[in-house]
């Protein structure tokens, strides 16, 4: 039986590339649950992925990754076990999307089917010396759309333990703010190193020069925005009006255009001195923030003013408050004896092995 029948056999909609079959190599699967079996692409890419990840967490990422610590640990060793982990959560989601009897369309098998074969154009090198073949990859695409239907029918608003309105609404009120920002970036000019004395002076005062120009127009917009708003003017047709005069373009500027967005605080990657001061001040406040790089200027509204302002990232939310829990469970689910892993292929395929250039 082919492997996309025998698939079918086991989910509601068929199509999990999950091989099952006898293996002609003992290291050509990585772990199983029976009646599935995953393949060991799947681990190798986890391997690479756990690699970069592994990169932005040692001291130095221009030295050798793999002779540095990760929390105490060889960052081999984390790596390793990372990638483990991964693939156990994976199973898991498999295993766990299987027994719920979850639907997979066939338009969404498609577009994993597609998305593969895109991804396999571009780097299908790379990745068949490492081992991973398209199969592999389009699992991975099959698993990325199973853990969120998962997650819908675990935390879901008809999941089995759903996450509250009260506690949704909760995190919104308290970490949410609708915020609009017009920033004012500094542009210094680097320096040569091989600069004569001569060279330098001319570059900094270059630098000044600018520098005086960026304070003087965010000052000028400050003032401006100041004033409008104290005299009931709204913020964003201020910003809408400042930015009709400044356009690079000869296209009409759309008077009308909403410059506010929602941002959660907490979560956010955004400067954290822009974002902690626009949460402090009351609406309709102008704000103004220098920090390194620019000068920001920007004021807040009222996050319910619009109603589907809370049911647009209402989801995000819900993930916010579980998917760590969601991780969890699904390690835990895998620690159970009937989920196999294959440790001659653990042993077999290792970073060090690897060829990531």
């Amino acid at each position: 039986m082919n492997l996309r029948k025998k698939c079918a056999a086991v989910l509601t909609a068929g199509a999990l590339a999950l091989s099952m079959a006898a293996c002609s190599s003992d290291t050509s699967w990585i772990m199983r649950k029976d009646p599935l079996e995953m393949p060991v692409g799947v681990y190798i890419n986890n391997l690479i992925q756990s690699y970069y990840e592994a990169t932005t967490l040692v001291e130095d990422a221009e030295q050798d990754v793999l002779s540095q610590q990760i929390e105490g640990q060889d960052a081999e060793d984390w790596i390793q076990q990372n990638a483990i982990d991964e693939t156990k959560k994976a199973m898991a989601i498999c295993s766990e999307f299987s027994a719920r009897n979850i639907a997979f369309p066939q338009d969404q098998l498609l577009s994993c089917q597609e998305q593969a074969a895109s991804y396999y154009e571009q780097a299908g090198d790379n990745l068949e010396k490492n081992g991973i073949s398209q199969d592999s990859i389009e699992l991975i695409y099959q698993i990325a759309y199973m853990k969120t239907q998962l997650f819908q029918a675990l935390y879901g608003p008809s999941g089995e333990d759903p996450v509250s309105d009260e506690e949704l609404s909760n995190y919104y009120d308290d970490n949410y703010i609708k915020m609009a920002v017009q920033t004012f970036s500094f542009s210094d000019m680097e320096i040569p190193e091989d600069a004569t004395e001569d060279e330098k002076a001319a570059y900094e005062e270059f630098n000044d020069s600018e520098r005086s120009n960026v304070y003087t127009n965010a000052n000028t917009f400050y003032l401006q925005a100041k004033i409008g708003t104290e005299n009931g003017q709204s913020f964003n047709d201020i910003l809408n009006e400042y930015k009709k005069e400044n356009q690079s373009s000869d296209e009409e500027y759309d008077m009308t255009t909403d410059n506010y967005r929602l941002v959660d605080t907490a979560t956010t990657t955004l400067n954290s001195e822009i974002i902690t001061a626009l949460k402090e001040a009351e609406q309709g406040e102008v704000i103004m923030v220098e920090t390194d790089t620019m000068i920001a200027i920007g004021a807040t509204t009222d996050i319910n003013e619009a109603p589907t302002d809370f049911e647009y990232v209402a989801d995000s939310i819900r993930h916010t408050l579980r998917d760590e829990t969601m991780e969890e469970y699904l390690l835990q689910v895998a620690q159970d004896d009937s989920f196999v892993l294959n440790q001659d292929a653990v042993d077999r395929y290792t970073i060090g092995k690897l060829d990531l250039d």
